[in-house]
């Protein structure tokens, strides 16, 4: 087997987060995140949020099926919020299933996320 040869793609449950980036553009408005991923079989899906040093949820992007290892993102900090101080950028990365319950004697499809891996980073705005 050639050692150069790409690794093969992960389980679900092998994906993991390689490397979490944010930083703001120079107009302090917009945020480009950047995320790399192991490989994979099939695409996760990913919530990316921007939040404030208060904690408080200012912007978010739900992600489905992504289909490459490297994904770059802009969010948009809403024109209220955009003040001097530090901001936390979150990311979850996850499955949804499909699975069917019976409910009151009926067949019904129930959704369940699984998580495979999550990372924070942090920036400021002076």
């Amino acid at each position: 087997m050639n050692s150069s040869s790409p690794k093969a793609p992960s389980a679900q449950d092998d994906i993991k987060i390689l490397s979490f980036d944010a930083e703001p553009y120079p107009d302090d408005r917009r945020v480009k995140v950047k995320l790399l991923l192991s490989s994979f079989l099939e695409g996760p899906n990913a919530l990316i949020t921007l939040s404030n040093e208060e904690n408080q949820e200012l912007t978010s992007v739900n992600i489905v099926n992504i289909f490459t290892l490297e994904n770059e993102f802009t969010l948009h900090i809403p024109g209220n919020k955009n003040l001097p101080g530090n901001y936390i950028v979150n990311v979850e990365v996850f499955y949804v299933e499909e699975e069917e319950i019976e409910q009151d004697g009926e067949q019904r499809l129930s959704f369940k996320q699984s998580l495979v891996d999550s990372a924070s980073t942090s920036f400021s705005i002076q």
